[in-house]
């Protein structure tokens, strides 16, 4: 009576005030329906109260806030009250009397347990509020998770999405809530729920939701799981990164690498408590084979194989059907490379694994890309993204600098495919980046790495190499001048090689003498072998190679903080003048070293202030008046080198288009006088590309 009396008494505070008002709504909820905005501000107001009021008042107002919040709850609120009141009941429960926890769970229980179908709102409502409790006191209700698990089972039977969603996040809160600690018969239902009625859903908001659940089974440790659970759920995570949906792909891919980053720690799996015999914890052995690298490789050939069918090319529903399934394969890698980048940081974050290992699964990462002779663009990459996120992002600066060593060694091996070497230098160059600085370990092996990789047979991985010496020069500015000399040395000693008129041939002798099979050949570079005394096609890719990495220089040159050497656009400028208008007499050789200084010369425009070349600009206009007076269609009927020819043209046309941007600008004096040649080069190149696709039609 006394606390009733000094109750009555008090006076109202802020919270005592909302409380009453939220009372009051309830009550008149029979004769009115409740207003949504009203209650919506009326909660939000309820939730700043609790957060600023003391416990002692709390106290005093606790019981009736919670009745008409469950009233509320149980009167069938939309989502956002429901979700406000489930807020603040765990609120208040948290800074007032947490006794009130064990008959609140029990009461939303037997409501739930009874709960009707035609009544889904409020089922929701108890649902949502239920897993706001599990969420705050989940190691204090562990008893009742069973009864939990099994009320969400018989919520999952409901025609509502939003009820059966709101049943797995009431499972998922109840599992993160009560670790592994429950009962063991709790996961297993648990987990039987997810994987028999959830994963499937007909509606992507509740496969998310599953997706979460088995997420949160990983994250609690996998109670009874053993790996048995852990692959089978892992198999089924692989299944569904092939959902039409973007947003379910995200969410298992999530799930799969916490899972398997379990897999792999066996001593964090648990145990639950209860009768056993339990599996025992191991190492889930091949995990990463079996669910990253394995259906990896598998879609890429599938991506290869469906896009190569000439069946394709004749049946519009395959050629439909194979484009679905390509584009599905391409989703189910991107969704495994999400997995690998969520596995190596929960690797790293969450067990607490030393950044040395992740090098280890950087070598099981780049060996996804062995078998890909042909540079496939969307699978290497994905092999960057996670060489650079999941990787080299995660490491200090101590084992950043092993890491240097260790992938200039691996890129030493000679069954290394171009793509791995690609994903290789992209990934050194980004290593020396993030560390500012070039470690002295890592240059006992530059030569045997980043410099042989300029004169590789693959034109790719030469520009990724020079791209490579672009971030050696971003890192250490000093050596910009040593490496632009050794360039323009090295393409002069290179020019020089192949001035002398050399023939090619080809291992089969059937091309011999038909000189069409042998354009045919040269234009899918086929490997050409020059007589006894030296081989034509790799002194070709080095003079290719060297002059890209010195155009990557030129370009980096101005922009580095000791800016360039005085007479490097001199020196250059004179180089490609010598390139286009010194050419060798072979065409073959000619094509390639004609291109390599529209390169350089292309670079030097892009990256050089004009005041440096104004005196020359006319010279430098009249270079492409050889290359458009020619005759085209003989060029080609006498060289069949159409795929070079392009290339050599587009290149020239990148280096025309330096000029105009470098020299021509609005209000100059000598603007139209450049202009002039410029349009009669480009209506020229226009008429080109009608003979282009003739001869594409001939020749490919």
């Amino acid at each position: 009576m006394a606390r009733n009396y000094v109750r009555e008494n008090v006076p109202l505070s802020r919270f005592g005030v909302l409380v009453a008002q939220l009372e009051s709504i309830v009550t008149s909820a029979s004769q009115q329906s409740p207003d949504p905005l009203l209650c919506f501000d009326l909660l939000s107001d309820l939730i700043s109260a609790i957060d600023e009021e003391p416990k002692e008042s709390i106290l005093l107002w606790q019981r009736k806030c919670e009745e008409a919040l469950y009233s509320m709850l149980i009167l069938g609120a939309r989502r956002p009250v429901r979700h406000l009141a489930s807020v603040a009941m765990g609120r208040i429960i948290l800074k007032g009397d947490n006794i009130s926890i064990y008959s609140r769970v029990s009461s939303l229980q037997g409501f739930l347990s009874d709960g009707k179908k035609s009544e889904p709102q409020k089922v929701a409502g108890a649902t949502q509020c239920l897993g706001e409790l599990y969420q705050h006191f989940g190691r204090r209700i562990t008893s009742g998770l069973l009864e939990t698990t099994i009320i969400a089972t018989k919520l999952m039977k409901f025609n509502e999405e939003f009820v059966r969603q709101e049943a797995l996040l009431l499972l998922q809160n109840a599992l993160e809530g009560s670790g592994g600690s429950a009962a063991a018969s709790a996961y297993t239902e648990a987990f039987r729920l997810i994987m028999r009625f959830a994963v499937g859903d007909k509606s992507f908001v509740v496969r998310i939701a599953a997706a979460r659940c088995l997420k949160a089974f990983a994250n609690i440790g996998g109670p009874g799981l053993g790996v048995g659970g852990l692959d089978s759920s892992a198999s089924h995570c692989v299944k569904a990164l092939e959902d039409p949906l973007l947003s379910v792909r995200d969410a298992f891919a999530e799930a799969l690498g916490s899972l398997l980053a379990l897999g792999m720690n066996p001593e964090a799996q648990v145990q639950p408590r209860g009768k056993g015999p339990f599996p025992p914890a191991k190492k889930l052995e091949g995990c990463l084979q079996r669910h990253l690298i394995l259906p990896f490789t598998k879609a890429w050939e599938i991506v290869k194989t469906l896009f190569t069918s000439s069946e394709s090319y004749y049946y519009f529903s395959q050629a439909v059907q194979f484009a679905a399934n390509g584009a599905r394969s391409k989703n189910l890698r991107i969704g495994l490379t999400l997995s690998w980048v969520y596995f190596l940081q929960a690797i790293r974050l969450k067990y607490l694994r030393p950044d040395s290992e992740l090098q280890g699964y950087a070598l099981q990462v780049m060996d996804m890309l062995r078998f890909d002779v042909s540079v496939d663009a969307h699978a290497l990459a994905c092999v960057l993204y996670i060489l650079r996120v999941g990787v080299t992002d995660q490491m200090t600066e101590p084992t950043q600098r092993s890491f240097l060593v260790f992938l200039g060694k691996q890129l030493q091996s000679l069954d290394v495919s171009s793509s791995m070497k690609i994903a290789g230098l992209r990934t050194l160059s980004y290593t020396l980046k993030s560390l500012g600085e070039v470690p002295s370990e890592f240059k006992e092996v530059f030569d045997s790495t980043v410099v042989a990789a300029v004169s590789h047979s693959s034109q790719l991985v030469r520009i990724e190499a020079a791209l490579t010496f672009r971030a050696l020069a971003e890192v250490d500015p000093t050596c910009v001048g040593g490496l632009v000399s050794y360039g323009v040395t090295t393409l002069n000693a290179l020019r020089e090689t192949v001035s002398f008129e050399k023939q090619c041939c080809f291992k089969d002798p059937e091309f011999a003498d038909t000189n069409l099979c042998q354009s045919f050949a040269l234009s899918l570079n086929f490997v050409e072998h020059s007589p006894p005394g030296g081989n034509l096609k790799v002194e070709l890719d080095s003079l290719h190679g060297q002059a890209t990495v010195l155009a990557a220089l030129v370009f980096i040159s101005p922009k580095l903080p000791l800016g360039y050497p005085g007479r490097l656009p001199r020196l250059v400028l004179e180089l490609s003048k010598k390139m286009l208008t010194e050419s060798s007499r072979n065409a073959v050789a000619a094509t390639v070293e004609k291109e390599a200084g529209w390169l350089l010369l292309s670079s030097l425009l892009a990256s050089m202030p004009k005041e440096e070349l104004e005196d020359q600009v006319f010279d430098i206009l009249s270079l492409w008046a050889t290359l458009f007076n020619g005759n085209l269609e003989n060029l080609l009927k006498r060289n069949g080198e159409l795929a070079s020819m392009i290339c050599l043209l587009s290149t020239a046309i990148d280096a025309l288009t330096a000029f105009v941007r470098c020299f021509v600008s609005p209000g100059a004096v000598n603007s139209g006088i450049l202009l002039q040649p410029v349009m009669v080069y480009l209506s020229r190149y226009g008429s080109y590309f009608a003979n282009f696709y003739f001869w594409c039609y001939v020749f490919v």
